[in-house]
């Protein structure tokens, strides 16, 4: 149910920018009850059993279960029918790691003069052992009004984090990437992830008859997603933008996470067995990233509040006066795609009452980012530049259009299993290769092929039932310009993840407990798409957690939990080496 990806960056001498990211399998359908409700996936043929521990997967992942459908409902008259939810949340983190002196304090650099980890820190030193990382109230409405073949969805949400309207811990003014205070949050950390009150999805939707086919149609903001991935990015990952701030904090929702976009969503039954679907997307939008100098901000150069990197040591300072000890590169506007030219295709075959077949062809603009340097000669002091030697003086983030992808996928029933995977195929993607000025973004050519299972064990004497889930990726590249060899990552890479969810009904008197235990890995290699494999990073990125979820009455959840980040700390594979962390969240719906 969950892709979820992670971006970052590296030191100035090679930028990487990785993100995160999350995808919802299947897409936005109608309503789930016959006149309204939740969301349902547009693979209606799908396995039963797939779907509900799917939905396990999404909302555990999130260190939480979810909550009722819908609270209540009143008609309005004229065969319509409003129903709505409230879902209000408190969610608290605590780092239990200190920041390693590998990801804060590397050695002196000779370009700079300054730890090589000097881009990279911000976010790591913001926060110190035993500092919150959370300390969040929440809000998640939805209204569906609807008649008999058609309606309108809205949903919005909103919340106020205390963490990032307070000081922070950083104590090193001499490495901070922002201007004022070292340790005061920049104006984007602020606005991204301390208040904020947004409208999600917002669209109309309508079934009709043509003829012997079924038509559903939807216009608007609205989350369009297909495949069969679970944690990995797959088909999924090409078909929208996703809120990052939001993947790694507990209790949250799979509907706060996926962002909607406008666009126009079809889907054809051409027999009962037999779905075309296909939509075009009416506005570009981009993944919202971290925030500079948030916790999980890895590169203090991108994400809304950057201001600028640091480039390199001014050769005139304390002999010219004005100079300052580095110059550095300055940010400039982003570079965004056009709103048009994004589309999609699918057609889907129920080829038994277990096995499902798909294939997909898109055109789509990545939603994640690379960075572009822009050389010049810098300004050294008033009146002296670099002059005639160039350097980057700034710089753009920018966002790759044009990328064509090709998919297939199959879910079936194997044994007591159910087992599915998707292979795609993209081109024009952009990947980091070397050069003379460090990694830059060109374009190439990758396949991807994921595989997944999903079983569900009978009562043992461990618990009532016992869910396992498992994925498997390997993502290749195909070729790119200037060839493979020039490949600032691994050409080849493959990972797991994986997900043991412990079930006690009625625990005591009203209370239902889960135990969700995750692990994922990238066994080999550094990945060439940033976020092919989920939040982690690169070769030998580990992840772990376990949680402990109560529910009362399907109301009431209270979750307590571990986040671990394991494997060696490294700037470039496993930035989060030190961000363990102990995550606590209540959700009530009404």
């Amino acid at each position: 149910m969950l892709r979820a990806a992670a971006r970052a960056g590296l030191p100035v001498s090679r930028i990487s920018i990785r993100m995160k990211f999350v995808a919802l399998r299947g897409s936005y359908h109608r309503p789930a009850c016959s006149r309204g409700g939740d969301l349902v996936k547009a693979q209606p043929y799908r396995s039963l059993h797939r779907r509900r521990v799917a939905g396990i997967v999404a909302g555990l992942l999130c260190a939480a279960g979810c909550g009722p459908a819908f609270a209540g409902s009143f008609d309005i008259g004229n065969s319509l029918e409003a129903q709505y939810t409230l879902t209000l949340g408190y969610a608290l983190g605590l780092r239990t790691e200190r920041p390693s002196d590998a990801l804060i304090n590397g050695p002196i650099s000779p370009v700079t003069n300054l730890p090589t980890t000097v881009n990279n820190d911000d976010g790591d030193r913001n926060f110190k052992a035993g500092s919150l990382i959370n300390n969040r109230v929440s809000a998640l409405g939805e209204l569906v009004v609807s008649g008999t073949s058609y309606g309108v969805v809205l949903r919005g949400d909103a919340f106020y984090d205390n963490v990032y309207h307070r000081r922070n811990d950083n104590d090193s003014p001499g490495t901070v990437n922002k201007s004022g205070a070292n340790d005061a949050f920049t104006d984007g950390a602020r606005k991204y992830n301390g208040a904020r009150v947004r409208m999600l999805d917002a669209y109309v939707y309508g079934d009709a008859n043509l003829g012997s086919m079924r038509l559903n149609a939807r216009l608007g903001r609205q989350v369009v997603a297909w495949g069969e991935s679970l944690f990995f990015s797959g088909v999924a990952s090409a078909q929208g933008p996703a809120d990052a701030t939001k993947v790694n904090i507990a209790g949250v929702e799979v509907k706060n996470i996926l962002l909607p976009v406008e666009q126009l969503a079809l889907q054809f039954g051409i027999t009962e067995d037999l779905s075309l679907m296909g939509y075009y997307r009416l506005r570009y939008k981009a993944t919202e990233l971290e925030p500079a100098g948030s916790y999980y901000s890895t590169f203090d150069g991108i994400g809304p509040g950057a201001e600028f990197i640091y480039g390199f040591a001014n050769p005139v300072y304390g002999v010219v006066p004005g100079a300052t000890r580095t110059v550095n590169i300055q940010r400039l506007n982003d570079l965004t795609p056009s709103n048009h030219g994004q589309y999609g295709i699918g057609l889907q075959y129920q080829a038994t009452a277990s096995t499902n077949v798909g294939v997909y062809w898109l055109r789509y603009h990545d939603t994640n980012p690379a960075v572009q340097l822009n050389f010049g000669y810098a300004q050294l002091a008033p009146g002296v530049t670099t002059a005639p030697n160039a350097a980057p003086v700034t710089y753009n983030v920018r966002y790759y259009d044009g990328i064509h992808m090709a998919g297939a996928s199959f879910s079936t029933k194997l044994g007591g299993a159910n087992v599915a995977g998707e292979v795609s195929y993209r081109s024009g993607l952009d990947m980091l290769v070397n050069s003379a000025a460090g990694p830059v973004a060109a374009r190439g050519r990758l396949s991807q092929a994921l595989l997944s299972t999903i079983y569900a064990m009978s009562p043992n004497a461990v618990s009532q039932e016992i869910d396992l889930i498992a994925e498997t990726g390997y993502v290749h590249v195909n070729g790119i310009a200037g060839g493979v060899s020039h490949l600032y990552n691994d050409r080849s890479s493959w990972g797991v993840s994986t997900m043991a969810v412990l079930n006690y009904r009625n625990l005591f008197s009203r209370w239902d407990l889960a135990v969700p235990v995750t692990y994922a890995a990238i066994i080999n290699g550094t990945p060439a798409m940033a976020g092919s494999f989920g939040t982690l990073y690169g070769e030998h990125d580990q992840r772990a957690s376990i949680f402990a979820n109560f529910t009362y009455l399907q109301n009431l959840q209270l979750g307590v939990g571990y986040n671990a980040f394991l494997g060696a700390a490294d700037l470039a594979k496993r930035p989060y080496a030190d961000r363990d962390n102990v995550a606590i969240n209540v959700k009530y719906s009404f």
